[in-house]
């Protein structure tokens, strides 16, 4: 077949939309045959592994192979074109086929070149880093793969006298000797040119395949002479383990990028490269495609040997690459150590913000990490200072629809709604939401994130039925996207069970009417079922499993099953205080659920004191009005809650001590609550007022016991 130089061609194709684009580079053509661009990648016995291997291995990745004139051996059909004209062509063939997508986000691009095509490769992205028009191309680029590519002269020998010796050896001897003057003394990449590209080597994950055979180039038997094309020292851009992989392939510099089966060889490659995919697609969409089934390349099966399915999969959160700081902290958010994991991201934030400066996507990624730790441990003005640092730098630097704005924008909607401030929550989600799907979509995994913020904030509006439908969604979008064991969805599936749980009334009448609703009823059957399923994959001490056993107990209490709520919450506690602390935000969530419990058990049922539900409730207030704020509306409900039980117990004094701290911090703009605390507080200083005279305050040893809980 002839080819017409230089074209991009599209090999393979996904059915469905692709997820990254690896585009495949040749190096030189000592041959003289049109069809080079695709014998590089061709076995002899006919394998072109890009097309018949790879494209199977990654269904969700396009792939491209890039034509140029590269001949060396016919000087009336080599091309007057230089490096940097190849590479702008790649450029602007590449932007033609990627083109402007609606709805979704710019799929990544990986290069994979060999030999001179690589020094095609580096060069496309200097000259994108420099024209605006091809700045999308060189931000969705995150991997590169070089096979022999020589990136620097080796022994103090300038790189163009290495690319000179790369003509020779591929030509075996037939090169131009124009072209071996151009390489040799213009040099292909200067030594200004590979400076330059080291400033960007930051961006890109890189894997470097070194030959391990000598190519022979002469004689036979004992008299045969044979070298490294490109040798070690010269394969390798010297970048930490972190950011470069180093691996010498059983082969010689032409047969190095052949692969004709499924063999070890392959598999190193192929390893490596998807394993740059998915790294790329972690850190975009926060998950990796599911694989159809194949058989093509399933191992056989183990006779005697069985493995029990297992029932959860995947993690919440993902590093945000190789760095083991990175790894580490996302291990500990997994298991919910908030506080181990903020030293680790804060560690990682100096290093960065030191070395790669404030406008660094890095730098910005690992700041919202950060916005996420302080919120989930409760401190809301931190994180909302983090929010709006990340918000501000990542607008001016990426600009309003970059996916890190827009994830930052919806975090920021949580920090509002966890202070309270619901409608405004509620009115950048719906904004935020708007813009994801029309960049990235509705399965990227930031705009189902966004999804759950609004399905929360509608809970907290009291708009029940809007927020179990948004949950109900969303749970069947992440079934599709992540598969139906994945921790993801049991999150989303109790994040439903919550809400059809919950009520932001604490109404006698309204309670008796939900006990009896059938959603409920099976929501608290279901709970249980979770429960189990989730302590027998993950065990009892995970924080979900913990999470699933609180909601359970908050069932059961709701439906008036006393006893057994009651015992359900303390082993939530107990588990909760053993593997995460007195202190963390979900043992004193529990804490808060047991006062609840005992103070509808008691509080609303009659008029004795409710004694049990007090020293539950205080400790609760200490910890939400330290980490949220006296003005905070979680604070002020347990203020007013504290106050109704003394008050209904007639106990006026502590109620009136309750309700006079309630309106000193309150900012409700709820008239109606307003007047109604009012109303309490008159009543308690008009029966204080009474008591005083015949009684006495009696109110220090009250306060004694308050201090002492």
């Amino acid at each position: 077949m002839e080819y017409e130089f230089p074209f991009l061609q599209e090999v393979f194709s996904p059915l469905e939309s692709h997820k990254v684009d690896l585009v495949f580079v040749h190096g030189l053509n000592p041959s003289g045959r049109n069809d080079h661009p695709f014998q590089t990648w061709t076995h002899s016995n006919g394998k072109f592994w890009p097309r018949d291997f790879l494209a199977e291995d990654i269904p969700y990745a396009r792939v491209f192979v890039y034509g140029y004139n590269s001949n060396i051996t016919h000087p009336q059909t080599m091309s007057t074109a230089s490096i940097k004209d190849h590479a702008n062509t790649l450029l602007n063939l590449l932007d033609m086929e990627r083109g402007p997508q609606m709805g979704s986000v710019p799929p990544k691009v990986i290069f994979i070149g060999h030999s001179l095509g690589g020094l095609v490769i580096k060069q496309a992205l200097l000259n994108a880093k420099e024209d605006p028009k091809y700045t999308s191309i060189r931000s969705a680029t995150s991997g590169l793969v070089f096979f022999g590519t020589p990136h620097r002269g080796a022994k103090a020998v300038e790189l163009g006298k290495i690319a000179a010796r790369v003509a020779r050896f591929v030509s075996k001897g037939h090169a131009s000797n124009d072209l071996l003057d151009c390489l040799e003394y213009n040099s292909l990449f200067t030594r200004q040119m590979t400076d330059r590209f080291r400033h960007q080597l930051e961006d890109y994950r890189v894997v470097s395949f070194i030959e391990g055979k000598e190519v022979q180039i002469g004689g036979a038997g004992p008299a045969s002479i044979s070298h490294l094309v490109v040798d070690e020292e010269s394969a390798v851009l010297g970048l930490s383990g972190l950011r470069e992989t180093q691996l010498k392939l059983d082969a010689d510099h032409s047969q190095m990028c052949k692969v004709g089966a499924r063999g070890p060889m392959y598999r190193l490659i192929k390893g490596n490269i998807k394993q740059l995919v998915d790294q790329a697609l972690l850190s975009e969409q926060g998950f990796i495609p599911q694989m159809p089934p194949s058989t093509a390349s399933s191992p056989p099966p183990v006779q005697g040997r069985s493995y029990p399915a297992q029932r959860v999969t995947g993690v919440i959160f993902n590093a945000l690459d190789n760095d083991p700081r990175s790894i580490r902290s996302a291990e500990l958010k997994n298991r919910a150590r908030w506080d181990e994991a903020r030293t680790v991201e804060y560690e990682v934030f100096q290093e960065h913000l030191r070395c790669l400066g404030p406008d660094h996507f890095s730098t910005l990624s690992v700041a919202y990490n950060l916005a996420e730790v302080e919120l989930e441990t409760n401190y809301l003005d931190k994180a909302n200072e983090w929010c709006q640092w990340v918000s501000e730098n990542a607008q001016r630097v990426f600009g309003t629809k970059h996916p890190l704005t827009m994830k930052t924008e919806s975090l920021t909607a949580e920090v509002l709604c966890q202070q309270g401030k619901y409608q405004e929550a509620e009115s950048v989600c719906a904004n935020v939401l708007a813009r994801q799907q029309m960049t990235i979509g509705e399965d990227h995994l930031d705009t189902c994130d966004t999804r759950r913020r609004l399905g929360i904030t509608y809970n907290a509006l009291g708009r029940r039925q809007n927020a179990v439908t948004t949950a109900e969604k969303l749970t069947d979008t992440l079934k599709r996207l992540l598969g139906e064991t994945h921790i993801r969805v049991f999150g989303s599936a109790l994040d439903t069970l919550e809400y059809i749980i919950s009520t932001q009334s604490g109404d006698a009448n309204t309670l008796i009417v939900m006990r009896f609703q059938p959603d409920v009823q099976r929501a608290v059957d279901m709970l249980s079922q979770v429960y189990q399923e989730l302590r027998t994959a993950l065990g009892h001490a995970h924080p979900s499993t913990i999470r699933a056993l609180c909601l359970h107990g908050r069932g059961q209490s709701l439906m008036q099953q006393s006893t057994e709520a009651s015992e359900t919450l303390r082993r939530a506690l107990a588990s909760a205080e053993e593997a995460l602390g007195p202190d963390h935000p979900l043992t004193v969530d529990i804490v808060g659920n047991i006062g609840v419990m005992y103070a509808l058990q008691n509080g609303y049922a009659t008029n004795s004191r409710p004694a049990e539900a007090f020293p539950w409730l205080i400790r609760y207030l200490n910890w939400v009005e330290h980490r949220k704020g006296k003005d905070n509306l979680e604070t002020q409900s347990a203020l007013e809650l504290l106050g109704n039980l003394h008050f209904n117990a007639k106990e006026y004094e502590p109620a009136q001590q309750y309700y006079e701290r309630l309106v000193a911090s309150s900012t409700r703009t709820d008239s109606k609550a307003t007047e109604r605390i009012n109303s309490q507080l008159q009543l308690c200083r008009a029966n204080t007022m009474y008591t005083r005279r015949g009684l006495g305050s009696g109110i220090g040893g009250f306060l004694s016991n308050l201090q002492r809980y």
